[in-house]
């Protein structure tokens, strides 16, 4: 444990085994590491830190090639070390993209040795990490030639952390762990995070919440502070803002403020913030040279507009490509950038369009730096719902992926729910865009704007995200962000080893209980079949999104006597038709809809036929009883481990999977009880619960 007593996650470090151990002495026992930049500093601290725990020795750093050894790692660039340029390409290296790195096995004046290279200093700190990581895993590293760049030029984070209350909106792992009322004093903890964003390539890091409201205006969030959004532009707040700057820059992360709208008048007492006046945009000019002379590695500005009670073009009968493009202006000679969201929505028959409508006719109208920030699916991070019609529909525009690590509709800080296979569904789908063959992850590597951005799960919890397996979220977020093309099974796999160690035992379990939990969770809290916003939301303080309340949301999911679903199809809401074809004809019937998305596109009959002869009503029961059987598997396979793990760890995971198992019960009994309403079809096997207790549950209390 770190010494403020919080987990050192996959950065463990534990000593590899005997005769793999010797090998990695030979290689890595003494280091020739280069000096100078922040990131070299960094690159040496990791190194002694790794090497200690998995040589069991302290490793010798030296500042020049050691004679008379048997091997050495060498980490620099060719233009500063000729040992590398003698035993790499130049020019393969100078080619790499910034963060991209190289690592050789060599022979050396007769040394065995390792040498991590690139082209920046930023891609010797993901170098690094990668060489680790290898280590950490148990892979030889007598005969390495690896060239990596990262898929996607901008892997963000974005925190949603109000610095003003030290609370987290849609965080379940405790306050922020960003203490702003005492920065700009620093803490380990921050240096320690940077190291976990590294380590999986994330180089940017949004430190305050897009939720930036003024109080009172809006509803459903009009608690939310709107501080966060404008104070930290202050002398006083890019001061806190610029400390934080230097920890992350020692490990190649930028960071961002998400700001609001309207900051001329909250700041300067403005009367308009409309984008089209002079005066605004000469304050966004000003406002962006300062920020600069504070932090000059400073990313950009994160903003949400016109969404949920926020401020934005809109305000003065502007578009959202003015709106961006006059913060993009300000930034543009700084190398900044804009990342605007695209979650906009307001009164309408289907939400789901609404995206698409919105931003869709104006690609091409949006400067070259900004970045146009959409949601995975066209809802709002729903357990399951089809990929968002903007990706491979804006050729002209820079996007970014937005997915969410924290566990809003997943179950929380509580459940168990693995997101990689979500991520790789999204990733991996076919837009047709360009015929088939055009995957959306091929939209966000596009360009040096493109990318992808998650909505961060770190607290101040001493497991960091709420559940010691929610780390893997964390971890995959990052790996699949730098590369998407790796599948889930060996993402998991290096997350189980370095977290858990070598244990076969334990690697199978914690792996299978992984890949096993998001289906179940699915089936549970939705029933499957693609329906969605089945939880408990409410009033304002008291929304939780974490009960089962399907009674709120008739909009969302259909449910009438005669059927349950929304049609979206060419008939219907017309959603359907943003996709390119043959994916919008195979959603359009339900015949051919996947069955999993099958009453997201289709109101149907309760005793429409499944291809199986199964009908919807049946299914859906079903799915509720087949969830709750699994998560109590998952419960006695993790309760087999007890032994292997370290203690503190079992016990947490143990307490969590028996809540959770609680909680599926709750959402089982809830949402069967709700179809057979509406349905007045009982379950085939007579296990329809209809009982005071199931039909209204009370809500957590935050």
């Amino acid at each position: 444990m770190s010494l403020e007593s919080y987990d050192d996650c996959w950065l463990r470090y534990e000593p590899a085994d005997g005769e793999r151990r010797e090998s990695y002495r030979t290689r890595c026992e003494n280091v020739y590491a280069s000096v100078g930049s922040p990131e070299l500093g960094a690159v040496r601290d990791e190194l002694r830190r790794a090497m200690t725990g998995l040589l069991e020795r302290e490793p010798h750093l030296w500042q020049h090639p050691p004679r008379s050894v048997e091997g050495f790692l060498a980490v620099g660039t060719p233009d500063e070390m000729e040992m590398i340029a003698d035993s790499v390409s130049t020019d393969r290296v100078a080619a790499l993209g910034d963060g991209g790195f190289r690592i050789r096995s060599v022979e050396w004046e007769g040394a065995e040795c390792v040498v991590v290279t690139a082209s920046t200093d930023r891609g010797l700190v993901y170098g690094t990490f990668h060489l680790l990581r290898r280590m950490a895993n148990g892979h030889p590293i007598d005969d390495l030639d690896v060239t990596e760049e990262p898929a996607n030029h901008e892997r963000v984070i974005d925190h949603w952390d109000d610095p003003f209350r030290r609370s987290v909106e849609r965080g379940y792992a405790g306050p922020s762990i960003f203490d702003w009322e005492r920065l700009p004093d620093l803490r380990e903890r921050y240096v320690d995070y940077a190291r976990l964003l590294a380590s999986v390539g994330i180089n940017g890091v949004v430190l305050n919440n897009v939720n930036t409201k003024i109080p009172g205006r809006g509803s459903a969030n009009e608690f939310v502070s709107g501080k966060a959004g404008w104070q930290l532009l202050t002398q006083d707040g890019l001061e806190k803002v610029a400390a934080l700057a230097s920890v992350f820059r020692r490990y190649g992360v930028r960071p961002y403020l998400s700001v609001n709208y309207a900051a001329p008048m909250l700041i300067d007492d403005y009367d308009t913030a409309d984008p089209l006046d002079p005066d605004v945009e000469e304050w966004w000019a000003r406002k962006a040279e300062e920020v600069y002379d504070a932090i000059p590695d400073f990313g950009g500005f994160l903003v949400k507009a016109d969404s949920e009670g926020q401020n934005g073009p809109y305000d003065y009968d502007r578009t959202h490509a003015e709106g961006a493009n006059v913060l993009a202006r300000a930034l543009e000679p700084h190398g900044g950038r804009v990342w605007w969201r695209a979650f906009v929505y307001a009164d309408h028959d289907d939400r789901a369009v609404q995206a698409y409508e919105t931003f869709e006719p104006l690609d091409g109208e949006f400067l070259d730096n900004v970045t146009l920030q959409v949601k995975n699916g066209p809802i709002d991070f729903q357990p399951r719902e089809p990929v968002s019609t903007l990706f491979g529909a804006m050729d002209g525009t820079d996007l970014a992926c937005e997915l969410q690590i924290t566990q809003e509709y997943t179950g929380q800080g509580v459940h168990t729910c693995y997101l990689v296979p979500q991520w790789k569904e999204v990733l991996d789908f076919d837009t047709h865009a360009s015929g088939e063959g055009s995957p959306a992850k091929d939209v966000f590597s596009g360009s040096e704007g493109a990318g992808i951005a998650g909505v961060g799960v770190v607290g101040e919890d001493p497991t960091w995200t709420g559940n010691y397996l929610s780390q893997a979220n964390l971890y995959g977020f990052g790996r699949l962000a730098w590369d998407p093309d790796l599948d889930t099974e060996t993402v998991t796999d290096e997350w189980v080893r370095q977290t858990f160690g070598g244990d076969p035992a334990v690697i199978d379990t914690v792996s299978g209980i992984l890949h096993d939990s998001l289906p179940a969770t699915v089936d549970y809290e939705t029933g499957g079949l693609g329906l969605i916003h089945m939880m408990y939301n409410g009033e304002a303080r008291l929304e939780n999104h974490y009960d089962p309340s399907p009674a709120e949301w008739p909009g969302y999911h259909g449910a009438t006597e005669d059927g349950i679903g929304i049609d979206r199809t060419s008939g219907g809401s017309g959603y359907v038709g943003q996709y390119h074809e043959p994916v919008a004809e195979t959603y359009d019937d339900p015949e051919t809809c996947p069955e999993e998305l099958l009453l997201f596109f289709h109101h149907l009959p309760w005793e429409y036929e499944l291809a199986d002869g199964t009908t919807v009503v049946q299914r859906l029961y079903d799915n509720c009883f087949s969830g709750v059987e699994v998560v109590r598997d998952l419960r006695e396979r993790w309760q087999a481990l007890a032994g292997r793990i370290d203690d503190r760890r079992y016990r947490h995971v143990a307490e969590r999977l028996e809540e959770q198992v609680v909680q599926a019960e709750r959402w089982r009994d809830t949402l069967v009880a709700f179809f057979y309403e509406h349905s007045e079809i009982p379950d085939e096997h007579g296990r329809v619960p209809l009982t005071e207790s199931n039909r209204a549950v009370p809500p957590r209390e935050d």
